[in-house]
């Protein structure tokens, strides 16, 4: 049983989810960051408070924020300053300093959200069984991955971070999105050719908030082999939902 009354801010996301531990991530550079529940399926008594029927979900006072973007700017931008500017600085710092660098900031996190993340949620699902393998799929999947990767290779050509001299909101969100891949298909032949990207993803890696959260970083020597595919498995009817279902067939035949 999982309840929503509670007067802190609180996350609800899905075990394992990518988005729901980036949103932690950046929730440790805040003064007091959201209670986060991890749920293992999705969870109809919150989900029903979500207005666009999805998770990342977070319940803050009466109303509800659903989608990722949408809560960590909210997270960031509603923390409260300390008297030593420390939140002001972390605000300016994650988001920009000014409209153009809050622009490029906004311009990347987007780009890897929609051009990246599905991509490395692809290649997940097929190599932990969440998908039926297929080879071809997967080979493309791995193409348009070195492709992406190779658009933000030549952006940290001449930067150290996506948008500038410090970490901000998009190098959060690359390593987080990139983690998994990283250990499990980035072999040295692959990486070779994105030394930029994995510059940068190191440095975020190795942050001591980040590897408590997602762990350490395992080079990746050999690809990881994918595990067998298992159905879903259909959850059970209740005695009340065939009640009703019973009554429903008995007033048609009738």
């Amino acid at each position: 049983m999982v309840t929503v009354e509670t007067t802190k801010d609180v996350l609800f996301t899905l075990e394992g989810c990518v988005l729901g531990k980036f949103i932690q991530l950046v929730s440790t550079l805040l003064p007091l960051p959201p209670q986060i529940i991890y749920l293992k399926k999705p969870n109809k008594e919150v989900l029903k408070y979500s207005p666009t029927n999805s998770f990342p979900l977070l319940k803050t006072g009466e109303d509800f924020i659903a989608g990722t973007l949408p809560i960590v700017k909210y997270l960031i931008k509603s923390a409260k300053d300390n008297s030593d500017g420390i939140i002001l600085d972390n605000r300016k710092i994650l988001l920009g300093k000014n409209l153009k660098e809050e622009a490029k900031v906004d311009m990347w996190t987007n780009f890897i959200f929609t051009s990246l993340l599905p991509i490395t949620t692809e290649i997940e699902a097929q190599l932990y069984g969440k998908k039926q393998f297929n080879s071809q799929i997967f080979e493309n999947a791995l193409k348009d991955l070195l492709d992406v990767l190779g658009t933000i290779n030549e952006q940290l050509k001449l930067n150290t971070f996506l948008t500038s001299n410090n970490i901000q909101l998009p190098d959060l969100m690359l390593a987080s999105v990139l983690f998994h891949c990283h250990n499990d298909v980035l072999t040295q032949d692959k990486v070779e050719k994105i030394p930029n990207v994995i510059r940068m993803f190191k440095f975020v890696t190795h942050l001591k908030q980040f590897e408590e959260i997602f762990g350490k970083v395992v080079p990746c020597k050999t690809q990881k082999t994918p595990e067998p595919y298992v159905e879903p498995k259909l959850e059970k009817e209740g005695k009340k939902d065939k009640k009703e279902k019973k009554e429903k067939k008995d007033k048609k035949a009738k």
